[in-house]
């Protein structure tokens, strides 16, 4: 394992998809003879959420979730409240639970994968995102995903091809948060390598497209003290304060998504 396994756990942030909500009816509804929420309670689950009132959804949800133990939406969302608060282990039931009783809630395995990851689970977390690449191939967040276990697993040409697989896509999908991400991991695996100047390159790269991306800036510095630009180094440190400062500590609790 990489000694920097805390710190991917809390600065990465997170972009998760998770599709509108609606008021389909769970699946077991009528087995159950339970009766559903109100319409738009579901809804109003996940605005509590994604404003950051996880105890005031949990409230909410749980209820929801007890009487209709299969309604993967409602596991799902549950598990969200969790997964938000950097709560794997009790997060990882919930997923669990979705995922069973729905394999085909999509918006289940890329948290559901996270969460593996962030547990160590690295084996259960690869075919999470392994899966998630059979149905969605130019899904860049799986492919990232991917290349960070085999970096955990130091299988360096693998991480390098799902890196470079990913910045390539990203590219052409004009999301430079993610090629931004990507080339920052790859600046890693060129360190790893001692390949100083191809670090260079990709960490530069990686924070001119995602400046957001802290901890590029200061590997960057670091990198460039090594390669003994003193004046490079400094403006890279003061480039990693300013991001440090502009980036929100909750922002940087999450993967991407």
């Amino acid at each position: 394992m990489l000694g920097t396994r805390s710190w991917r756990a809390l600065t990465l942030s997170v972009l998760v998809a998770v599709p509108a909500v609606g008021q389909a009816p769970p699946a077991d509804a009528q087995a159950h003879r339970a009766p559903l929420p109100p319409p738009g309670e579901m809804a109003r689950c996940k605005e509590l959420i994604d404003a950051g009132q996880y105890a005031a959804a949990r409230a909410r949800l749980e209820p929801i979730v007890e009487a209709h133990p299969a309604w993967a939406r409602a596991s799902l969302l549950l598990g969200l409240t969790y997964y938000r608060e950097n709560r794997f282990e009790a997060a990882r039931s919930h997923f669990a639970r979705a995922l069973a009783a729905d394999p085909g809630e999509i918006a289940v395995r890329p948290l559901y994968g996270w969460t593996l990851y962030s547990l160590g689970e690295l084996d259960a977390a690869a075919a999470m995102f392994e899966s998630l690449l059979e149905a969605m191939p130019d899904y860049t967040a799986a492919g990232y995903a991917l290349g960070l276990i085999h970096l955990e697993r130091d299988e360096v040409e693998l991480a390098r091809e799902r890196l470079e697989t990913t910045a390539r896509l990203a590219a052409a999908q004009q999301d430079p948060a993610m090629e931004g991400r990507a080339r920052a991991r790859l600046g890693d695996l060129y360190v790893r390598l001692d390949d100083l100047a191809a670090a260079r390159r990709e960490l530069e790269r990686a924070v001119a497209l995602f400046p957001d991306e802290v901890e590029a800036h200061f590997k960057l510095s670091r990198v460039l003290q090594r390669l003994g630009d003193e004046e490079g180094a400094a403006a890279a440190r003061r480039r990693f304060e300013e991001a440090r400062a502009r980036v929100r500590p909750e922002e940087g609790a999450r993967h991407p998504g």
